[in-house]
């Protein structure tokens, strides 16, 4: 297989110029920094120079496109290493800087490009791999390794709080089509992220459940986008082995002799199976530490030390889980701060 020629990827598009206002170029200030870029079956993306360049300031420019291209790369390798090395990414946000140095000439270049990756991952993942593989996404990353400039890596790991208290957010929404996507982009330009949950039509009304870290954020974010927030209630989560068959049995035939009903049910993104909000029998909250054993006792056959007394909102992780409850730490590595070029 020596000297079998390396896989190889093209990529062709179309850059256009959209700023002609009638007298081309006949003067600097003649015409707009406009431009369009156009890939085969995808929209189109609309773009200007920087303001500093006479360029429109609510219009992607160049530089910023070259910046965000380094750091998606980077975070896609990281999170397909950690789907490889078995660590769950639960959330991932850069704020990457650049810094552009002009020249006497009216030129100028990057002299440095910093990636600030800040990623949570389930709790009781190894946040000490999960750091070590962004020394190995920084060597991989085709832009990187495509650039001259010095791109440094000061990347920040935390584990997931698994007694973090969360809520259950019920969202009125229209039956038509558009409803969830206007949800969902409330949420998104808010920095609110879901957590776990689902969404479906019952007399006409779409009727939404949504798992928040952040509630009132989440609440926040859908009324001011006209969007009507139903109910805001504490949550009960816990984490069932997914290699043994009939716990969901177990865990629902315990509520029932708990005279408990189960009204909402779902899983989250962190793997734990179940949560849900429970009313007795016939009205009325049932106590905190009763749910939290009657989960345990189903699952476990044994009475839980270390749910009693634990709040609605909180968690009651199980079996290999339960020595990580409430381990949540942030991260940095020393010397991570390294020049992938």
């Amino acid at each position: 297989m020596s000297g079998a020629k390396a896989p190889e990827h093209t990529y062709s598009g179309l850059i256009e110029w959209t700023g002609n206002t009638g007298h081309g170029t006949s003067d600097y200030s003649a015409y707009s920094r406009e431009y369009r870029v156009c890939f085969d079956g995808k929209t189109a993306l609309a773009g200007s120079a920087d303001p500093a360049f006479r360029g429109r300031p609510d219009l992607h420019n160049p530089e910023e496109l070259f910046l965000a291209s380094i750091a998606a790369c980077h975070m896609l390798f990281w999170l397909s290493l950690c789907a490889r090395n078995g660590i769950r990414a639960l959330s991932y946000e850069d704020r990457p800087v650049g810094r552009l140095t002009l020249d006497a000439q009216g030129g100028g270049r990057f002299s440095e490009i910093v990636l600030r990756p800040v990623a949570t991952i389930a709790s009781g993942d190894d946040s000490d791999r999960a750091l070590e593989l962004h020394a190995l996404a920084k060597e991989r990353c085709f832009i990187a390794n495509s650039c001259a400039v010095p791109i440094l890596h000061e990347p920040v790991v935390r584990a997931a709080d698994a007694n973090e208290p969360m809520c259950d957010l019920q969202i009125d929404l229209d039956d038509r089509a558009g409803a969830l996507a206007a949800m969902g982009e409330a949420l998104g330009r808010a920095g609110v992220s879901i957590e776990g949950g689902a969404a479906f039509v019952a007399g006409g009304r779409g009727v939404a459940h949504f798992l928040f870290r952040d509630g009132a954020a989440a609440r926040q974010a859908l009324e001011q986008a006209g969007i009507r927030v139903v109910a805001e209630r504490s949550v009960v989560a816990q984490r069932l082995d997914q290699g043994m068959p009939g716990q969901l049995g177990l865990v629902a035939r315990r509520m029932v002799d708990a005279g408990v009903n189960i009204e909402v049910l779902y899983s989250d993104h962190d793997h734990r199976l179940m949560s849900w909000w429970m009313t007795r029998r016939g009205g009325g909250d049932c106590a905190d530490d009763e749910v939290h054993e009657s989960c345990h006792v189903a699952v476990n056959g044994r009475n839980p030390p270390l749910t009693r007394g634990v709040r609605r909102g909180d968690t009651a992780d199980v079996g290999r889980d339960a020595q990580h409850a409430g381990a949540s730490r942030h991260v940095r590595p020393p010397g991570m701060r390294t020049n992938s070029t």
